[in-house]
């Protein structure tokens, strides 16, 4: 009788790594809605310009508190069932956006957004690397490119209704919770001899610091970059087209990273991101608003800001145990940078004119690389 004959198989991908994936795709659906929104939710609010922005307080204040809940129970519970959990709360608060139409219930529905939507990113996030250790870095950079897609997508629902738009947030929402009831959920790790196993306050503080400053640099740059275009004379469709062009960058940036996340250690990655947003930062300062400037510095700010939040937590499961408690003090420090900076930069430009941005993306890309330096000094390198 002849000998079976060997074959060569790949390594699946695990079924938890997969409905972390469509669930990130959902959560950048569904949290990327309201600017989309806002428009029509300003015309049946009557809310002035000035005051429907308060309802982008109201999801970043739930990303907040919720991330500090949400840390805590992965670590004490199922983590799939508070994952789905999170995912139906977050339908629920998705369908109650069209049956109201004044600020403060609003307010209180995006509050609940935020926080349901940060209950599924501290899930995934932390329940990855537990389920792919050290190996995570495409499969997490995979992640939050889905997060990027999901995102993509929330204009063109909204442009079919914001009523339809919700429903199909809240459907996919409810099928993913469903398939999180159904697939085993991954255990903690425990702490190898390279990790520190139980981290200090200071140094969670001080890795929080660098998700602080990143947030408030790719946010800050994404959401006053049109306003900046329009100031030094861009033509609508121009700047249309410029705040394309980041985002398109952004994406590629992601895929970059996935495809060679097996070739170089996190910490290579890191440095390389870190002074190439310094780069597009110092093009746009000395650039002044000179057209090939603005173009080539918004490119290379989408380029290299986008990896640097899922290879910052593929660095630290290296180097730290990566617990639910851990991660809500990076999202929850996330959340305050995208509640504080945008607002900080507004102030800004609106006492200083709009090279306040370029200035503030300087001090912010210095001050992001300069925490990961000092991470990586307490760290050991």
């Amino acid at each position: 009788m002849a000998a079976p004959a060997e074959v060569e198989t790949r390594q699946s991908i695990p079924a938890p790594v997969v409905l972390y994936w469509f669930a990130f795709l959902t959560v950048g659906l569904s949290v990327s809605l309201l600017g989309p929104s806002l428009s029509e939710l300003r015309d049946r609010s009557g809310a002035d310009i000035g005051s429907i922005g308060i309802l982008f307080v109201g999801q970043a204040a739930g990303h907040i508190c919720g991330a500090i809940v949400a840390g805590r129970l992965y670590d004490r519970f199922v983590g799939h069932r508070v994952f789905a959990g999170s995912l139906f709360v977050l339908a629920v608060a998705m369908l109650s956006v069209p049956l109201f139409d004044t600020l403060p219930p609003l307010f209180a529905v995006f509050f609940v957004i935020g926080a349901g939507a940060v209950g599924v990113d501290a899930g995934a996030n932390t329940m990855l690397l537990w389920e792919m250790g050290p190996d995570n870095g495409r499969a997490m950079n995979v992640l939050h490119l889905c997060f990027g897609l999901g995102a993509l997508a929330a204009p063109l629902l909204v442009y079919g209704g914001v009523n339809l738009a919700t429903r199909v947030a809240a459907m996919t929402c409810v099928v993913t919770g469903v398939i999180a009831l159904r697939v085993r959920s991954p255990l903690a790790r425990i702490p190898t001899e390279d990790q520190d196993a139980s981290p200090r306050l200071g140094l969670l503080a001080l890795i929080a610091s660098f998700f602080l400053l990143y947030v408030g640099l790719e946010i800050g740059f994404a959401g006053w970059i049109p306003t900046y275009a329009e100031e030094i004379g861009f033509s609508s469709s121009r700047v249309a087209w410029l705040t394309a062009v980041f985002w398109i960058s952004f994406t590629c940036g992601r895929l970059l990273a996935s495809a060679i996340a097996h070739r170089f250690r996190p910490k290579a990655i890191l440095i390389g991101a870190s002074a190439l947003t310094v780069v597009a930062a110092s093009i746009l300062i000395v650039g002044d608003g000179a057209t090939a400037a603005v173009w080539l510095g918004t490119a290379m700010m989408g380029l290299a800001t986008a990896p640097q939040f899922p290879v910052m937590l593929s660095y630290l499961e290296r180097r730290i145990h990566m617990t639910g408690y851990a991660t809500s003090w990076f999202l929850g420090s996330a959340g305050v940078g995208l509640l504080v900076f945008p607002w900080l930069i507004g102030r800004w430009i609106d006492t200083s004119g709009v090279a306040a941005l370029t200035w503030s993306m300087g001090i912010l890309a210095i001050g992001a690389s300069a925490a990961f330096a000092l991470i990586d000094r307490r760290l050991g390198g």
